[in-house]
């Protein structure tokens, strides 16, 4: 499918046999990993999703949200088809297949950072998602290591740019953490609607130290909080997690190793300017 011909979509998602499907907007907020589009049918609104992955990488993520909405965190979970069946390959032209999924429509405005209680909802939420994934039984395995997924990113980047990854990985080795499913992506997708906050788009779960989401989900929050008010909202954040999922005094004490590694992350994936610009 070409991405550009949404005027498909109702087609392709015939196997979920929707009534009068039509396409009433595309919520696509970076289109390099999928494209997403708001879907009205007439049983009520839909979210599709076209992954630009295949199903293996992709399902992992799908049957995670499923787990955790059923036990009652909104996720935008997906829609099974009646043969039971999350997902539909989308076959590329001369490529790899994508993958279609129909989820759940999950109202609510994101959540505001700036907020004075977001910092503690976030952290309740981030702390029970973790616990439950970890306690849950028969949660998915996600597809990959998120370190395993980072070392190779070093050694693709060569020698020079992914030095300051290894050496950020290297000290992360010296240390056991905590492991579970983490959500992964650093800008959590938290929605406020007239229900719990939900956290929809698990396109991007992993296995890892929960630590890293820990550190994520705290330099999200206070992106653009000032130097006096981001350590106070860090330590609310950190209090309510630990309410749900108390993470050893030792582990969060070296979140400094997982600061390193975020910044290894961005200085490696910022592109270097060109050589006339660097003169």
């Amino acid at each position: 499918m070409n991405p550009s011909r949404e005027d498909r979509l109702p087609e392709l998602l015939g196997p979920w046999q929707l009534t009068r499907p039509r396409v009433a907007a595309e919520l696509t907020v970076l289109g390099d990993r999928s494209r997403v589009w708001r879907v009205e049918t007439g049983d009520g609104p839909y979210v599709a999703k076209l992954t630009f992955d295949e199903p293996a990488y992709v399902a992992p993520g799908l049957r995670i949200a499923s787990v955790l909405d059923r036990a009652g965190v909104p996720t935008g979970a997906p829609v099974p088809a009646p043969d039971g069946s999350l997902y539909r390959p989308v076959v590329r032209h001369r490529g790899r297949p994508w993958t279609l999924a129909l989820h759940t429509f999950v109202p609510g405005a994101p959540l505001e950072p700036s907020d004075g209680a977001a910092a503690g909802e976030a952290g309740e939420l981030l702390g029970r998602v973790h616990r439950l994934l970890t306690t849950l039984p028969e949660v998915p395995r996600p597809a990959g290591h998120l370190l395993d997924h980072y070392r190779g990113e070093a050694r693709r980047l060569g020698r020079r740019r992914g030095a300051a990854l290894r050496k950020a990985l290297k000290a992360l080795s010296r240390t056991t953490f905590t492991e579970g499913v983490l959500y992964g992506d650093p800008a959590p997708e938290i929605l406020r609607g007239p229900g719990p906050l939900a956290l929809i788009d698990w396109g991007t779960p992993s296995r890892g130290p929960l630590l890293h989401d820990v550190v994520s989900w705290q330099l999200f929050l206070t992106a653009g909080a000032t130097p006096e008010d981001a350590p106070a909202a860090e330590r609310r954040f950190l209090a309510a997690y630990r309410e749900h999922c108390p993470l050893a005094e030792r582990e969060t004490a070296a979140r400094g190793l997982f600061l390193d590694l975020h910044r290894a992350i961005q200085d490696a994936w910022t592109p270097e300017p060109p050589e006339d610009a660097a003169r």
